[in-house]
């Protein structure tokens, strides 16, 4: 399959918005990606994935966000669900992009 270039966004908003456009926002980092279509679909399920997990609506309607636990446990999930993401953008990133997520050591470099 044939690599197109992508731009991603991770503005909670818009998350798993993989846009084949550059949207030229000063306020928004962009991560340049070259992917197959397979690839993008992957990667706009993860972020999805992250992004429900970032809040859960049921949790604003219970006591659970006193339960510090309970709390601890979906900000370590959130945080996993990051990180995957970043390791899949540096995957699939451009050079550009690679050094964007070097830069400010959002990926593990011991692999």
């Amino acid at each position: 399959m044939e690599k197109q270039l992508y731009y991603v966004n991770l503005n909670p908003i818009s998350m798993d918005d993989i846009s084949p456009i550059r949207v030229n926002d000063g306020q928004l980092i962009e991560y340049e990606i070259e992917a197959t279509s397979l690839e993008k679909k992957e990667l706009e399920k993860l972020l999805r994935e992250v992004q429900a997990h970032d809040v859960e609506l049921g949790n604003l309607f219970t006591f659970r966000h006193f339960d510090d636990q309970e709390g601890d446990r979906d900000k370590n999930e959130y945080q996993r669900g990051l990180n995957d993401v970043f390791e899949e953008l540096y995957r699939l990133g451009t050079e550009e992009t690679k050094a964007k997520i070097r830069e400010i050591h959002l990926i593990n470099d011991d692999q």
